[in-house]
């Protein structure tokens, strides 16, 4: 009995110990879980959560996965982000959230910002049809991240530490400022916004930013009245971006103020050849990375970023609320300062101008006559042959483009930079569905054409025609039109270049394209060697070489190279109009020359080492001056050396005017290329490019020493570029011992060119053109004639370059011979045999043709014609005698 009353209590007491552990169990988790569940007790915030979720996803996917726009696919994007944020206002409604007199209203707190978030995204997705504010910058992308992040963390806000809720409010003050400022922009539209309710109801977008600017504001308000700990972070929210904003004006007021003092300078200056904007660019202040960026935003305002639809007087409308070229980008910065402190220091011309030589983007700032916004590049095939035994390649790149847009026609602008020497010997354009090669004329008849046509014609009825055109500084644009909504072009062009020569290796380098996004191209590329390579040297995404064919099939890679061993030279010569065109090897030649003047031209790249170098060396020529240009020639003196050094070194790039140095056959221009500086074109029009034309009359090229550090390579800026090309400069290289040894030995490198002999220094070669034999066969390729007339057209333009009319009709024949693009000529496809007529574009059969991977290009010498005829006779004997010989 006591036994069994023991196992009874036994029993109940290990029962009762169980019971408090389930009970253990159960409490503890549900204390902790609380911190993160409690909210989802509402059923209402958990469906805005995973609404927000789902909305956001989808919005993000689009923007990383569907490169090309396709303005379908966003509509139907649109209505999905719509109809989510319709859905829960409709569960916000009907659960008394929406209600302000309810008793539970509070409650509903965390489940109408889920609602609001969702109208945001619904807004941007409506943006992207519509674009109040055009698009967004990085920046402004991730602060509305940052906000609507901290939106969705104020849920759990009693759960955090002190400082992260300080952190937390600073977070939202900063949001209430940005959505206080688009409630501001988007003010105009409020008024045609309420009528425009009725339908769809797609205006109450409209007062998005309004209802975040009051439900943030007021929630920050009473929050900070009632929590005195959340003060700093409030305080700190809404301070900081009056500080950045401040920061920023003052970079802002002090590019305008210098840009104003630059022009009452220049009217008292002695000298005033170069234009104002050049004179802006040389001394615009931009110390350190934040500088720069206030600087070109400033220089790219109503241009790449917006100023306001409403303030910068264009208006509004439900279409054509972009730019009429590509898009632009939204910067609340920019808007606020262009709206207090207008750029109307400078006139649009020199603002283009003065943004090409700072930004280094020239290809956005060309001239466009119809839009380029929805094109993006969907593959590029290039094929590719090299002659290493002749150091030279032609690159075939044939691109297709399509228009992504849903109505809008529009225009491709494509840049092409080539490698050092290239020439552009080839040009087709696919219309309608059939490959149309190009036809060389002159630049102006070109021009003309493409104009015409394109800013013209086409405004009724779109044509197809296609330009390239000659850019300095290894350069060349290309235009295709018309691209029409949902359709693709395709456009080829071909390049021939010369091997880059460095040390026992030969390197091809391929052509880098500005244009279309490429981002998502697909890619093609087949590259054939006429010799085997030695040692090739090739990129990782390569397959391997194929006996002499090397290829890659897979995304845009857009600057690649190969290197190889360098064979030896052929002496085969290709053959053109009774002339033989070889390649030999370039042998260095060196002159006897002691200066009489010395020319500094300093920059911002020079050091104070180099700057003392050169004067040291010219100071031991004997009776040697030495001059630096400052609104004028001044003699240097050893007393002058750190203040005129400390001036001129200040400046960004330097423009020295050669057509002053007096004595050019006894002058040494010593200098340091810069990485930006205006081209000869952009200087069109000025009084420099006038005197430039003085140079006409010289006939001995410039001696110019260019600095080079030891760690980088050469660098030439645009200006000095095409002088040298021009041959207006003999242009020597090295470091300071380079520059004693010349001045020590009274020694200096001389140019291999002559009108039969040109060399090419990036090759290590000279192409000689000699009278032909009637015996000698045409076996090396066409591109050495090619490379020999767009050099030989350089030589013989020269100083000319500086002449308006220097086109001769003996230049233009010459380009028309060898069929190349260069400073006189250019390619262009027009539709039909009409248009050619009208223009007065005629083709010419004397020469060569476009260039082609299929056959060289020879055209037959008059004893290859005479075998060919022969061969013709005989084969028409054999056919009319196996037919009506009488047997």
């Amino acid at each position: 009995m006591k036994t069994e009353i023991n196992e009874n209590q036994l029993r109940s007491d290990l029962e009762l110990a169980l019971d408090e552990a389930d009970n253990t169990e159960y409490t503890l988790p549900d204390s902790v879980r609380s911190r993160f569940l409690w909210p989802f007790r509402d059923s209402t915030f958990g469906l805005g959560l995973l609404l927000l979720s789902i909305s956001a996803g989808v919005f993000l996917l689009y923007d990383f996965f569907d490169s090309p726009k396709v303005s379908a696919t966003n509509t139907i994007l649109f209505m999905l982000h719509y109809s989510l944020a319709l859905t829960i206002s409709l569960v916000l409604y009907m659960n008394g959230f929406l209600k302000f007199r309810e008793q539970h209203y509070p409650d509903g707190r965390s489940a109408r910002w889920m609602g609001m978030l969702l109208w945001l995204i619904s807004a941007y997705a409506l943006n992207r049809e519509i674009p109040v504010f055009q698009q967004s910058t990085e920046w402004l992308c991730w602060a509305l991240v940052l906000v609507s992040a901290a939106m969705v963390l104020y849920t759990w806000k009693e759960e955090l530490s002190v400082r992260m809720q300080q952190l937390l409010y600073a977070v939202l003050a900063f949001g209430w400022w940005l959505f206080a400022y688009m409630a501001i922009y988007v003010i105009p539209l409020y008024l045609i916004s309420v009528p425009m309710l009725i339908g769809l109801g797609l205006s109450i977008h409209s007062f998005v930013p309004l209802l975040f600017a009051v439900v943030l504001g007021k929630r920050l308000w009473q929050d900070a009245k009632r929590e005195e700990h959340v003060r700093l972070g409030v305080g700190i929210g809404l301070s900081v971006p009056l500080l950045i904003l401040g920061f920023f004006l003052s970079g802002w007021i002090r590019d305008l103020n210098h840009m104003e003092e630059t022009h009452m300078e220049s009217t008292i200056r002695k000298t005033s050849d170069l234009p104002d904007w050049v004179l802006i660019a040389q001394r615009i202040q931009s110390d350190g990375v934040v500088s720069q960026w206030i600087t070109n935003r400033l220089l790219l305002s109503n241009r790449v970023y917006d100023q306001g639809q409403f303030f910068n007087g264009r208006g509004w409308g439900l279409t054509g609320l972009t730019a009429f070229d590509d898009v632009r980008q939204h910067d609340p910065l920019v808007v606020i300062a262009s709206q207090l402190f207008p750029t109307d220091v400078l006139s649009n011309d020199d603002q283009l101008a003065l943004l090409k030589v700072l930004s280094s983007n020239r290809h956005g700032a060309e001239e466009k006559l119809w839009t380029g916004r929805h094109l993006t590049t969907q593959d590029i095939v290039s094929q590719v042959r090299i002659w290493p035994q002749f150091r030279v390649s032609y690159t075939e790149q044939t691109l297709r483009i399509r228009n992504q847009a849903r109505n809008a026609t529009e225009e491709a602008l494509m840049t092409f930079h080539l490698p050092a020497g290239s020439v552009v010997s080839s040009m087709s354009l696919w219309v309608n569905g059939r490959e149309e090669p190009a036809r060389l004329t002159t630049v102006a008849k070109a021009d003309s054409a493409y104009r015409t046509i394109v800013g013209v014609e086409s405004r009724v009825v779109a044509r197809d025609p296609s330009v390239v055109y000659w850019q300095e500084g290894n350069r060349v644009t290309v235009r295709v039109f018309p691209c029409r909504a949902g359709e693709d072009r395709r456009v080829k062009l071909g390049i021939t270049s010369p091997l880059l020569l460095t040390g026992k290796q030969l390197i091809y380098q391929t052509p880098t394209i500005e244009g279309p996004d490429a981002s998502s191209a697909n890619e093609l590329v087949h590259v054939e060697f006429a010799s085997s390579p030695t040692d090739l040297k090739t990129p990782w995404f390569f397959d391997k070489l194929q006996g002499r064919i090397l290829t890659h099939k897979g995304s845009y890679e857009p600057n690649w190279s190969l290197r190889f061993q360098t064979p030896a030279l052929s002496s085969d010569a290709f053959l053109l109009n009774e002339k033989a065109y070889q390649v030999e090897p370039l042998k260095p030649a060196s002159e006897s020359f002691t200066p009489t003047d010395v020319y500094l031209d300093v920059n911002q790249s020079w050091t104070k080492n180099e700057f003392i170098a050169a004067f040291q060396a010219a100071k031991k020529q004997l009776h040697c001056r030495i001059w630096v240009f400052d609104d004028g020639l001044e003699q240097l003196t050893e007393g002058d050396l750190d203040a005129a050094f400390e001036r001129h070194s200040q400046q960004a790039f330097s423009l020295f005017p050669i057509y002053r140095i007096a004595n050019p056959e006894s002058a040494l221009l010593i200098t340091k290329g810069t990485a930006m500086s205006p081209t000869l074109s952009d200087l069109r029009g000025s009084r420099f490019a006038d005197n430039l034309g003085l140079l006409s009359k010289q006939q001995t090229p410039i001696r110019t020493f260019c600095f080079v550090s030891d760690d980088t390579k050469l660098v030439l800026s645009p200006y000095l570029k095409t002088l040298a090309e021009l041959l207006v400069l003999n242009m020597a290289t090295g470091n300071t011992d380079d520059l004693q040894k010349y001045s020590q030995t009274h020694q200096f490198p001389g140019r291999s060119d002559e009108p039969d002999r040109i060399a090419l220094p990036e090759a290590g070669i000279v192409i000689r053109e000699t009278p032909g034999q009637p015996t000698q066969a045409s076996v090396a390729p066409d591109h050495i004639a090619r490379l020999f007339t767009y050099n030989h057209l350089l030589y013989q333009i020269g100083r000319q370059y500086f002449v308006k009319n220097y086109q001769t009709e003996a230049l233009i024949q010459e380009a028309q011979q060898a069929h190349i693009v260069s400073p006189l000529s250019s390619l262009v496809v027009l539709e039909t045999e009409a248009d050619y007529d009208r223009f007065g574009i005629r083709k010419d059969h004397s020469g060569l043709d476009n260039a082609t991977l299929k056959q060289e290009g020879a055209v037959p010498e008059p004893h290859e014609w005479a075998l060919l005829l022969m061969l013709a006779g005989l084969i028409g004997w054999g056919v009319w005698k196996k037919n009506y010989a009488i047997h």
